[in-house]
């Protein structure tokens, strides 16, 4: 004796009495609709389907995947501009004001150079004769006024070229560091170029023609590379190697 459909057994005994209204208990529906009028289960009349729109969709309105504004869409879902790699915090490019404050550094290098040629090479025999005659008048011989400006003058030779030493070395020393892209490096240059200017207009009281053609020269330099040395453009582009 076979057993009749699940949910068209009659009441067991202890078991709980059927729903009246409900026959055929679970899936047992005549139509092989739900209640409610929907074939295979579906809203909308869709036989054994989804409703429309594929997947997660609603009925009537189109969605789910692939839908506008969903995903894949090129447009961000919060009505920004899609992200471009590179479009926010990536490296600037070294902007042509920089590559210009490397090369003014060294055209003022060679003009401190060529500014303290003379000093080591060109002897001034009319200053030297000048100390001779001052150290004469003072009490001193003829002899010794000489040697004493001889000494002098090696003294004097002396500190011109442990200071063009120096100051190669620190035109040198910023000019790496600025192809290194430090921006301490400007800041060192910056000094330097100030106190440059200073001495500089000092030192030219007084000068031969030669000489405050160099000094000129050299302080029309270090003025634009000051210009350059605070521009916008240079100190934004250091600015993102200190990150």
């Amino acid at each position: 004796m076979s057993n009749p459909p699940y949910g068209d057994q009659p009441g067991v005994p202890g078991g709980q009495p059927g729903q009246p209204g409900q026959p055929g208990g679970y899936g047992n529906n005549p139509s092989g609709a739900e209640p409610g009028g929907f074939p295979g289960g579906s809203p909308g009349g869709n036989p054994g389907g989804n409703p429309a729109g594929g997947y997660g969709g609603q009925p009537g309105q189109p969605g789910g995947y692939g839908q506008p504004g969903g995903y894949g869409e090129a447009a961000s879902k919060y009505g920004t501009d899609p992200y471009a790699p590179g479009s926010y915090g990536g490296p600037v490019a070294e902007p042509k004001k920089y590559s210009l404050l490397k090369t003014l550094t060294l055209v003022s290098l060679a003009i401190y150079v060529l500014s303290s040629l003379p000093g080591l090479f060109l002897s001034d025999e009319a200053t030297r004769q000048e100390m001779i005659t001052g150290m004469e008048q003072q009490g001193m011989t003829a002899t010794e006024a000489a040697e004493a400006a001889d000494l002098f003058g090696g003294l004097l030779t002396g500190f011109i070229w442990v200071s063009l030493l120096v100051g190669i070395g620190l035109y040198l020393l910023v000019f790496f560091g600025l192809k290194k892209n430090k921006n301490w490096a400007r800041i060192t240059g910056i000094v330097f170029a100030i106190l440059g200017i200073l001495f500089t207009l000092i030192g030219v009281i007084g000068a031969d023609p030669l000489t405050l053609v160099l000094a000129l020269a050299h302080v029309g330099i270090a003025a634009y590379w000051l210009v350059l040395a605070f521009s916008t453009e240079v100190k934004s582009y250091l600015a993102q190697f200190r990150r």
